[in-house]
């Protein structure tokens, strides 16, 4: 277990921690309060556990992984800054592990080896690197790190002592899109991820004219995994289709469900290794389907699902909507996730 601690002295530090509780709760995050009063809060990478006096807010992160506890701290230092103004850096002193100033534990370089063409509208691209068996079991995404000026020396992220991770900027910024590892060869020490062909998205374009050997950032794998409940109800478009695939691939052979997919052709379909009680469903991009096809369908009446939604932004954003407000699913019940928005 990876662990790390912070402390911070603030004026009636225990009225503010509630407040904070509140506000966290009400973005999809359960706090549970223990007979101390402090409260634990379990997310995807581990458990943060809150804790306060009169005058000092404690804060402790736990994971099982040491990538978890650098996504974690990170995202304690992100939500301190954002909501404390005259919070400083310099004022996060953390005790416990991973406390050097160094490059996150899920950075990683890794070399493109080839990149071929799977039909008209997706190009696979495959990347060579180190223990990739993290890939297999620690979440479906990964960040593509891509440096904005091939001409110039990249400079990677690296993680402040303040448990901030801190990327680059100014001439060294960089690209940062989110992709799903498709297939993961981890004895080989290779990881395949499929791209969407069109004009004018940053990665599309570069993936369009990557070179052998070039060399990339990647930060993961996290965001997302393999489902094992009895009964799915997924949706998407093209850019979901790797995720799709992957999950239906490691669901239970007695898994029931429906499946919608979205395409703009249909020589963009492909043949999906399934359960075979899932059934998916086709659809064209031009009919405008995938939407209505996802909230016409009834639910089981056990409470044994997931539903699963990844695709355009505007469409995640009505989804989560339609999922939290008119059928009150629980956080713990559906994913819902914008790959990409159309003006990107």
């Amino acid at each position: 277990m990876f662990q790390s601690s912070l402390s911070l002295s603030l004026p009636n530090a225990d009225q503010y921690l509630e407040a904070q509780v509140l506000h966290i709760e009400q973005h999809e995050l359960k706090a549970e309060k223990h007979s101390d009063n402090s409260y634990s809060i379990r997310g995807e990478y581990g458990l943060l556990r809150l804790s306060a006096t009169q005058k000092e807010m404690n804060l402790t992160v736990e994971s099982e992984r040491d990538d978890g506890l650098d996504i974690m701290r990170d995202f304690v230092v992100d939500y301190l800054t954002g909501h404390m103004p005259d919070l400083k850096l310099s004022d996060l002193v953390w005790s416990g592990q991973n406390l050097d100033e160094e490059a996150p534990a899920n950075f990683r370089t890794m070399t493109v080896l080839r990149c071929i063409v799977l039909n008209e509208g997706t190009l696979r691209i495959t990347l060579a690197g180190k223990d990739l068996a993290i890939f297999d079991e620690g979440g479906l995404h990964f960040r593509l790190l891509l440096p904005k000026s091939r001409n110039r020396e990249p400079v990677w992220p690296i993680r402040l002592k303040s448990g901030k991770v801190h990327f680059p900027d100014g001439d060294d910024e960089l690209h940062n899109r989110v992709y799903t590892a498709r297939y993961v060869r981890s004895e080989q020490g290779e990881l395949d991820f499929d791209v969407v062909r069109h004009q004018g998205g940053v990665a599309a374009d570069w993936a369009e004219n990557v070179s052998e050997g070039e060399v990339i950032g990647v930060m993961g794998p996290g965001g997302g995994g393999y489902l094992d409940q009895s009964w799915l109800l997924i949706g998407g478009d093209e850019t979901a289709l790797p995720a799709i695939s992957r999950i239906l691939e490691n669901s239970s052979p007695n898994t029931q469900g429906k499946v919608f997919i979205e395409t703009r052709k249909p020589d963009y379909q492909v043949s999906l290794v399934r359960p075979e009680g899932v059934d998916v469903v086709w659809l064209s991009e031009h009919d405008r389907q995938l939407m209505d096809s996802m909230t016409n369908v009834c639910l089981p009446e056990h409470n044994d699902f997931y539903v699963w939604f990844a695709g355009e932004q505007t469409d995640a954003r009505q989804m989560r909507k339609t999922l939290k407000t008119e059928w009150k699913l629980k956080p713990e019940q559906y994913y819902c996730a914008a790959y990409w928005t159309k003006d990107n």
